[in-house]
């Protein structure tokens, strides 16, 4: 089987065909490893990854080179992760990942309102919120405190 950052640049890239700018939502690799390494639906996968690829796409508007073409191609991402997780044809999965995105909105937001940029343990829960609610969704056995340093690291 391909791996799953290969099936969703292919996916991706299919939804773009005909956009000008195909400025593609980058994936994590170290959150791609783990996708890769275990054993659930593909859909979950790829749900998962597109959500993560698109929220972190999407936390640059406001910078000065983002484009409004670029906050389309981050909401097509998230339409993506939608498709996903209804293909996955487990909705207690979807709104368990659509919980984990309002969550991340909080933490973020308390994060700019608290003015804590060095917040490092709410930077990390921030990062790999996506990841950690899989994991706890199909109980998977992995350090998650281990997880979440190494895509700190990837970042800062």
């Amino acid at each position: 089987m391909d791996k799953v950052e290969n099936i969703y640049n292919y996916e991706i890239s299919n939804l773009l065909k005909g956009v000008k700018n195909k400025n593609i939502p980058a994936v994590n690799p170290i959150i791609a490893d783990v996708l890769n390494d275990i054993n659930i639906d593909i859909h979950a996968k790829l749900a998962t990854i597109s959500i993560d690829a698109s929220m972190r796409f999407l936390n640059r508007i406001g910078e000065a080179n983002v484009s409004n073409q670029d906050i389309l191609i981050g909401d097509l991402v998230s339409a993506y992760f939608y498709k996903c997780a209804t293909l996955n044809k487990d909705l207690i999965f979807l709104d368990t990942m659509t919980k984990a995105i309002s969550k991340q909105n909080e933490l973020k937001q308390t994060l700019a309102n608290e003015n804590m940029t060095l917040d490092s343990t709410k930077i990390k829960e921030i990062e790999s919120i996506f990841i950690t609610t899989l994991i706890d969704y199909y109980e998977i056995n992995m350090d998650k405190e281990q997880l979440k340093d190494d895509i700190y690291a990837y970042y800062y």
